[in-house]
């Protein structure tokens, strides 16, 4: 309720309806006045369940409060989510769900933001997300994402080229060279390299809880990431292995502005993502099955790790099998 005063007098108002509802003077009127409220508060409160429970912001609203959103979802995941779901409720916050179509979210959405199709593909991501979640508390929706394509434009979280990454390994810029380092000899997300400290390393392990994924890693350490890693300053200032002068953790978002500008000035976008595809890539060239690549970088879905393994060197792996070839041969004819 809200008061306005005008030629000496006082006026109240129900503020929650657009414009403003005036109320009888509750002093000279109070039945009228509380009659009054009692209805505009019901209401109120059929237009709240109606928008909570019909409206893509309603929608929304209940998928921030759900047990997949607060507990399944890695926090950098969330992060992600909550980002580009609130730019999706510029758009459609009050729009109806059973109104909603593939060829407005096509229009709004894919092509409005072609010029950033990784945006717009993430937000294709999250809506076909919505409607799984929607339909099994919505019975007869339509789903909104049917037929629609992503861009496919990942070329950010593609690998480093050799060049490229031989450069970063050998950066003058020590923390962004370690950085780099690690999360290329360990295969894991940024955020869970970011996170890891001298508590983690035992011996020539590190072992890892990845963030996204809850899963448990021990990981041996290549030679070269051990010897970055003897050279770290530890102190108890120091608890994280990417710590910053004054002893805090490394961000990802911080790795990634690095990556960026380090990359761009090379002539491409790449960002520390990428990093793990080129670890993925170099255990399968070093002749690794799929599940011995899985133990390293941590993938559920073999698919995916296939995926991953698909930019390795076919010359590279050709030498590899026919090498092996060549030693059944020679291990034949000298039985």
């Amino acid at each position: 309720m809200r008061q306005k005063k005008a030629k000496g007098r006082v006026y109240h108002y129900w503020a929650r309806t657009t414009p403003w509802t005036r109320l009888p003077d509750p002093y000279s009127d109070p039945d009228g006045f509380m009659r009054a409220m009692a209805r505009l508060q019901r209401m109120g409160a059929l237009e709240d369940e109606r928008h909570r429970t019909g409206t893509f912001g309603g929608l929304v609203a209940d998928y921030r409060r759900s047990k997949h959103f607060r507990e399944t979802l890695s926090n950098s995941t969330r992060e992600s989510y909550d980002r580009y779901l609130t730019r999706l409720l510029v758009a459609y916050a009050a729009a109806p769900l059973r109104e909603m179509t593939p060829e407005d979210i096509q229009r709004r959405v894919l092509d409005a933001n072609e010029d950033t199709p990784g945006a717009a593909d993430m937000m294709l991501t999250i809506l076909r997300t919505l409607y799984a979640y929607a339909r099994k508390r919505h019975r007869g929706l339509s789903d909104w994402t049917e037929g629609l394509e992503y861009f496919g434009n990942q070329t950010e979280r593609e690998p480093w080229p050799d060049d490229m990454l031989q450069a970063a390994l050998t950066s003058d810029n020590e923390l962004f060279r370690r950085a780099v380092t690690l999360a290329l000899y360990t295969g894991q997300r940024p955020g869970d390299v970011c996170a890891m400290t001298w508590g983690m390393v035992a011996g020539d392990m590190i072992r890892v809880r990845q963030q996204k994924t809850k899963t448990a890693l021990e990981i041996p350490m290549h030679d070269n990431l051990k010897a970055m890693i003897d050279e770290l300053p530890r102190s108890e200032e120091h608890l994280f292995l990417l710590s910053n002068r004054r002893g805090g953790p490394l961000t990802r978002e911080v790795f990634l502005v690095w990556c960026q500008k380090f990359t761009r000035k090379l002539g491409m976008n790449r960002t520390p993502h990428g990093l793990r595809k080129n670890a993925a890539i170099e255990l399968f060239e070093a002749g690794c099955t799929s599940a011995e690549v899985a133990a390293i970088t941590g993938h559920k879905s073999l698919a995916m790790l296939e995926h991953y393994g698909k930019r390795r060197s076919q010359p590279k792996i050709a030498r590899l099998g026919m090498g092996k070839w060549k030693a059944k041969t020679k291990g034949e004819r000298e039985n």
